[in-house]
């Protein structure tokens, strides 16, 4: 029994000290704080940040290329333990992102053309403290050839920083949980209706 306190206590300093680093995931490069936390009608509360995270292309072409994207974390976030949440994720249609400087410029206008997937509807379970990670922007965006940085959204809006560009951008934005009409197969006080401002992320000038 000794053994097991002891574990537990080495554990939780673990984690302690890993927060104190700031250390989550070495695939994060950038991190926005958590939204307030928005309940339904049941209870049933939710939360969500902005993630900009960096992979190894699983795509083929040049083993060395990063997929740098942008993902939406939620939360679940209710008071009470036991009920799970179903959330129906549509970034094409909930999902409006802004993108500014310290002035509230956007980056210089680029035109774009981009082809290729984009994540599609989908519904997510958060069971009581679980959490998932979201693809939010298109599968063709993220780091460029030329050192520049896609932020192409599928709905969401368009915005290319050039790889000469000094400026530092923040991310924000909206993520409104619409669910289609027909949901009978589903328990109606475990569905999430609502808004989540997201807050702004900053953009590092340098990234992978």
């Amino acid at each position: 029994m000794k053994s097991i306190v002891q574990l537990v206590i080495l554990s939780f300093a673990f984690f302690q000290y890993r927060s104190s680093l700031g250390i989550e995931d070495t695939n994060v490069i950038a991190m926005g704080a958590w939204s307030d936390p928005v309940s339904n009608e049941y209870g049933g509360s939710l939360r969500g940040r902005l993630l900009l995270c960096a992979y190894p292309d699983h795509r083929g072409g040049p083993t060395n290329r990063v997929d740098v994207g942008v993902y939406v974390e939620l939360q679940e976030y209710s008071d009470s333990m036991g009920r799970a949440l179903q959330v129906y994720c549509d970034f094409t249609k909930g999902l409006k992102c802004y993108v500014s400087d310290l002035h509230g410029n956007p980056p210089e206008p680029v035109g774009t053309g981009f082809s290729g997937g984009a994540p599609g509807p989908i519904w997510v379970t958060l069971p009581s403290f679980a959490s998932t990670r979201l693809r939010a922007n298109v599968f063709a965006g993220g780091r460029l050839r030329d050192g520049s940085l896609g932020l192409w959204f599928a709905g969401a809006g368009v915005w290319t920083i050039k790889a000469r560009d000094t400026n530092t951008y923040f991310l924000r934005a909206e993520m409104t949980v619409d669910p289609p009409a027909n949901t009978n197969s589903l328990n109606h006080t475990e569905i999430w209706r609502g808004t989540l401002k997201l807050p702004s992320l900053k953009i590092p000038v340098s990234q992978p």
